[in-house]
């Protein structure tokens, strides 16, 4: 009986801990350095939600791709609905072959950016796509140029220790023909993925993400 006293401590700190078990810290390893040493696929499978956390985030992520798509941005979802991928012309941000942002493009881009007011609830990943109009060399120059427009807007009105991870992606990853018109405009875009950051990831290990 005494020894049974003696480990009831033990036990009861345990059993506390049970919920834990099996528990990997989003917030380990999760640095914007090694994000940006990965490439676009990698950035988009991190960090990893595990089993018990998947249907609170990938319900908050649907929520958002929902409200997102209201607006009316193409949204699609990604990686069982954990992820929200917003697709926008860039003829919507930027006039041809211009590098500098449109007024109207604060407008635009606005409803996105207004969700990143938080720390870690989002890793955001985005990438810059043209058509193929003019030589490989000007349209990866062209994509570098509207990405340090882009990126410095974000910074501007998005909190301050977000992690923004960009990639200029030229006109090597068409989703259309680029012989046509229409097909030109449809690669011609900006894609930004909305990741569950490190702490959307603890809140619903808690069980408290709204």
């Amino acid at each position: 009986m005494k020894t049974l006293r003696s480990l009831l401590p033990l036990l009861l700190l345990l059993v506390a801990a049970l919920p834990a078990l099996g528990w990997t810290d989003p917030y380990k390893g999760y640095d914007e350095t090694a994000f940006m040493e990965m490439d676009l696929e990698e950035n988009l499978l991190n960090p990893a939600v595990a089993e018990k956390e998947h249907a609170a985030v990938s319900r908050r992520m649907r929520h958002i791709g929902t409200e997102l798509a209201r607006h009316g941005f193409v949204v699609d979802m990604m990686r069982e609905d954990e992820v929200v991928l917003v697709t926008i012309p860039t003829d919507k941000l930027f006039l041809p072959n211009d590098t500098v942002l449109m007024a109207d493009a604060t407008k635009t881009l606005d409803p996105i950016l207004k969700l990143l007011n938080e720390a870690d609830q989002f890793k955001i990943v985005y990438a810059v796509h043209t058509d193929n109009t003019g030589s490989e060399r000007y349209n990866m120059e062209l994509s570098h140029a509207r990405n340090g427009a882009i990126y410095d807007h974000m910074l501007s009105r998005v909190h301050r220790d977000l992690v923004i991870i960009p990639y200029e992606m030229g006109d090597t990853d068409p989703v259309e023909s680029n012989d046509t018109r229409l097909g030109r405009a449809e690669n011609r875009r900006l894609e930004i993925y909305l990741i569950p950051g490190p702490k959307m990831i603890t809140d619903a290990h808690k069980g408290v993400l709204k």
